[in-house]
């Protein structure tokens, strides 16, 4: 499929990928400045959120990675948000936080995804879902939040909820943080995490 309608000028560059095949030829080679030029050239080709996670989950440098991870953002669509929510289980922090903010930054299409996630049996990609919600989801994924908090058993969990929650939440927030505090006691962590973000929220 052309990458690049129309006619090249006479004596003009030839395009970087003029096709499919070499989009394909670049994301495969040894070049990591053409493998990241040819994810963002992939975004022409009708199958562009394949091609980009096949090769997303082979590379191995981490600047690349970070540009493929971008483009499946600038991308968008639930395919690409289900393309980078498996990243959140990465053992490559790097790779964990950036595919964090890119479905942080997915917006609406990324709801499905963190509603699937915040749930997950695996307490680190429950606190890398809750950096989801400091994005676009505002209100909705604050709600979910708040539904969740009470029956968090894992403290640095529900304190990365609460943090969170401390950007996102309203003035009814901090009703659901006093009772949380409550149910914890002789936790000193957990009245420090709930009283900084108590003095963030809105009060009306």
């Amino acid at each position: 499929m052309p990458l690049v309608k129309g006619n090249t000028p006479a004596g003009a560059a030839a395009p970087a990928f003029p096709d499919r095949a070499s989009v394909i030829a670049a994301l495969a080679g040894g070049d990591p400045a053409r493998r990241r030029a040819a994810a963002h050239a992939a975004h022409a080709c009708a199958d562009a959120v394949a091609l980009i996670a096949a090769a997303l989950a082979v590379e191995e440098d981490p600047s690349v990675a970070e540009g493929m991870i971008l483009a499946l953002v600038e991308i968008g669509g639930e395919d690409a948000a289900a393309a980078l929510a498996p990243l959140l289980r990465s053992e490559d922090a790097t790779r964990r936080f950036a595919a964090a903010e890119a479905l942080r930054d997915a917006g609406d299409e990324a709801l499905p995804f963190f509603e699937a996630l915040i749930r997950d049996h695996d307490p680190q990609v429950r606190i890398m879902a809750a950096e989801i919600a400091r994005g676009p989801l505002g209100r909705t994924a604050a709600a979910t939040l708040e539904a969740l908090l009470p029956g968090e058993e894992e403290i640095n969990v529900a304190c990365a909820f609460i943090d969170v929650l401390s950007e996102i939440g309203t003035a009814a927030t901090a009703a659901v943080l006093h009772d949380f505090a409550a149910r914890h006691p002789g936790k000193p962590y957990v009245r420090f995490t709930v009283d900084a973000a108590l003095a963030l929220l809105p009060t009306e």
